[in-house]
């Protein structure tokens, strides 16, 4: 079910090094540092609704932290219309709500990857 509140959203893909340099006499002035392991986290900044008549939202009330899996689509320019997005499976981390006397009341959603992130091309 699209998300269709989402204010802004930002993730991070990272690449987890070691160190395999050996000592040696040929004068080697770099580090040997080899890949490992490969992570994903992000954030999601929506509007709040426990009101869903349109039938176009998901109940912010649904998205909390827990062990259900989600799937995630980024579109960079909004939706998936001829644009070049990322997607992948993670679990919520955290969730914010924060509201004021003068605007509208927010989520912010925190998503850690459990698998990889993928580019998907729109349709």
């Amino acid at each position: 079910t699209a998300v269709a509140s989402i204010r802004s959203f930002s993730f991070e893909s990272t690449q987890e090094v070691v160190d395999a340099t050996v000592m040696n006499t040929s004068g080697v002035v770099f580090r040997t540092n080899l890949p490992t392991f490969q992570s994903w986290s992000g954030s999601i900044d929506i509007y709040f609704t426990t009101d869903d008549t349109a039938g176009d939202k998901v109940d912010a009330n649904t998205l909390t932290p827990g062990p259900t899996e989600v799937t995630i689509h980024f579109w960079p320019a909004g939706d998936a219309t001829y644009e070049l997005g990322y997607t992948g499976t993670a679990l919520i981390t955290s969730r914010s709500i924060s509201s004021s006397v003068d605007g509208m009341i927010e989520a912010s959603i925190n998503v850690t990857g459990t698998g990889p992130l993928t580019t998907e091309n729109g349709i």
